[in-house]
């Protein structure tokens, strides 16, 4: 569909809502640094910031590229599920070990380690490389060159705007988690999450190959 700039934006803005709004491993860190009281909104920046540039990348033609070569985005699948696994084992460990709160007294919990972690499970989460670089960067390849600027900074703002809620939402649930227990059922859920995607990660690279 081709528009005007503000229905462009729109366009992109609710195409960006709805890939967004799917959990996925950037979300559950945003959950867990701000029911605990960490960085959470210098990760949800980090989160925004590697979504602009993922969708740039996109709309420069990359995504276009990976579409003609299913076997490429095949591969890339697998090494995303390979990942997710070792992010859900790491979760389920914790929830076994009765370890999943975390320490904010503890070195490992500084401020730059969660914003370290945040730019790998961007860049490294093969779902966000589909939704931004190859389905966006597909359809902003469709608009006239002059308007596919309105198109883009609608899908961003959509990703701003999701991490912002998401953000300031996690934060008054905060005292929901002052004991032990909430934590292993927050480190269930995402490990159950981190599967489903996983599965879902192989079968999808199975259908490309």
């Amino acid at each position: 569909m081709n528009g005007s700039p503000p229905s462009l934006f729109l366009e992109g803005f609710l195409l960006g809502i709805a890939l967004f709004s799917a959990p996925g491993p950037k979300d559950t860190l945003v959950i867990r640094q701000g029911v605990s009281g960490g960085a959470v909104w210098g990760v949800a920046a980090i989160c925004v910031v590697a979504d602009a540039i993922l969708i740039v990348i996109g709309t420069a033609g990359v995504g276009r590229l990976l579409s003609d070569h299913p076997r490429m985005v095949s591969i890339l699948l697998l090494a995303g599920a390979g990942y997710l696994v070792w992010f859900g084992g790491q979760r389920i460990w914790a929830c076994i070990r009765n370890e999943s709160m975390p320490d904010m007294n503890s070195k490992a919990n500084t401020r730059y380690s969660p914003l370290r972690k945040a730019a790998a499970l961007s860049f490294a989460n093969p779902y966000a490389w589909l939704d931004t670089v190859v389905l966006i960067g597909s359809i902003a390849a469709t608009k006239p060159n002059g308007q596919r600027s309105s198109f883009l900074i609608g899908t961003i703002v959509a990703s701003c705007l999701w991490f912002m809620l998401l953000a300031s939402g996690s934060r008054k649930l905060s005292g929901l988690f002052k004991h032990p227990s909430a934590w292993r059922w927050l480190d269930a859920a995402i490990a159950l999450l981190m599967g489903y995607l996983t599965v879902g990660l192989i079968a999808d690279s199975a259908r490309l190959f």
